[in-house]
């Protein structure tokens, strides 16, 4: 039977304490870092459709017609922005809703013109980074103009996508 020597115990406790607690420490900077690139991985996958959007058919007075979309989470909510870009004016978005199903936009009213537009996504996933070619066809839908509140167009085709700037 060995028998240790006054002091000695509280040495040989105080070490298997800081042993459990060095474990301890390890287990959590290992749990941490699976719980980081897990998150790390949803923020890739996440739906971001932010780009420049193409009419397929062009309209006959306005063959510069386009779009941009920017989508960014914040405190985990989607925020999105953008405008509808004509030849000659840029309509900033007033309303947008973006799910991964839907885009629905309008524009505020600039010299009474004003846009709409109502669409679905073909696609998931981050267009931002998709290994797709240039000039893919993500989005159809219907985007209408208004001049002083009287609809002049009505244009429904497939939107070509860009990665924009």
């Amino acid at each position: 039977m060995l028998i240790a020597a006054p002091g000695q115990l509280g040495v040989r406790q105080h070490l298997f304490t800081m042993n459990r607690i060095l474990s301890c420490v390890v287990l959590l900077l290992i749990a941490s870092v699976g719980l980081y690139a897990r998150h790390s991985g949803n923020d890739s996958a996440r739906f971001n459709p932010s780009g420049d959007y193409h009419p397929s058919n062009r309209p006959a007075d306005d063959i510069g017609l386009q779009f941009h979309l920017q989508v960014r989470y914040r405190r985990g909510r989607r925020v999105a922005w953008g405008e509808v870009a004509s030849v000659v004016q840029f309509y900033r978005f007033k309303s947008v809703s973006v799910t991964e199903k839907h885009l629905r936009f309008s524009t505020a009213r600039h010299h009474g013109v004003q846009y709409d537009f109502e669409g679905s996504f073909l696609r998931s996933g981050n267009f931002t980074t998709s290994l797709d070619i240039p000039g893919s066809v993500p989005l159809t839908g219907t985007l209408r103009k208004f001049v002083n509140g009287r609809k002049v167009m009505e244009l429904t085709t497939s939107f070509v996508y860009y990665v924009g700037c």
